[in-house]
């Protein structure tokens, strides 16, 4: 398996993981509105041969206390198609970063 950062060709089969991987098409949905909004975002895919079998987005999150900003990444959502659950294909991923 590889773990590399998403191309253009790889965007309708990150929708069908994240389609397959939860119950609703709201987490692809997002993944797409993120991907348009122009926001700068760290897209990673999961590959066994030609097939994508995972997906994972990190995104720009501020948190704001006391009038204090910290800027951070926010990891969601994360995919892996349903018959590749459980392999530690999100595991590999996250640690990719």
């Amino acid at each position: 398996m590889i773990v590399r950062t998403e191309k253009p060709e790889d965007i309708q089969k990150i929708r069908s993981v994240n389609r397959q991987a939860f119950e609703t098409d709201a987490e692809a949905n997002i993944v797409d509105a993120l991907r348009n909004s122009g926001i700068p975002l760290i897209s990673l895919v999961a590959e066994e041969g030609d097939d994508i079998v995972g997906h994972i987005l990190f995104s720009p999150v501020s948190l704001e206390d006391c009038n204090q900003s910290t800027s951070i990444a926010g990891l969601a959502p994360m995919a892996v198609l349903p018959k590749h659950q459980r392999k530690g294909i999100g595991s590999r991923r996250v640690d990719a970063l």
